[in-house]
């Protein structure tokens, strides 16, 4: 789906994805919007091991673009894309 970062509505919003055929990428975040923004995106909790330079870089890509359309980790493109999934449908629930 494609997010219109320009709709999203003020508030904290939670978003799960499963990980994949065999779950190995289960992940949870919490995104803060504000003001027609993305402000914060926090890792709840996951089956994988991220390192928290991994999720600083990719999450800090989201927000100062403002976009899910970003590059993911060099060497970690399925968990970046798992989640930037996550990150999706929590903002799902922002546009609606």
């Amino acid at each position: 789906m494609d997010i219109d970062f320009t709709t999203l509505k003020e508030g904290e919003y939670i978003g799960y994805y499963k990980g994949g055929m065999y779950l190995w990428r289960e992940n949870e975040c919490k995104v803060k919007v504000n003001i027609l923004e993305v402000a914060n995106i926090e890792l709840l909790s996951s089956k994988a091991e991220y390192t928290r330079e991994f999720l600083d870089t990719l999450y800090q890509r989201v927000i100062d673009k403002q976009s899910l359309q970003i590059d993911a980790i060099s060497g970690s493109t399925l968990d970046s894309k798992a989640c930037l999934k996550a990150v999706e449908n929590a903002l799902i629930k922002a546009m609606q």
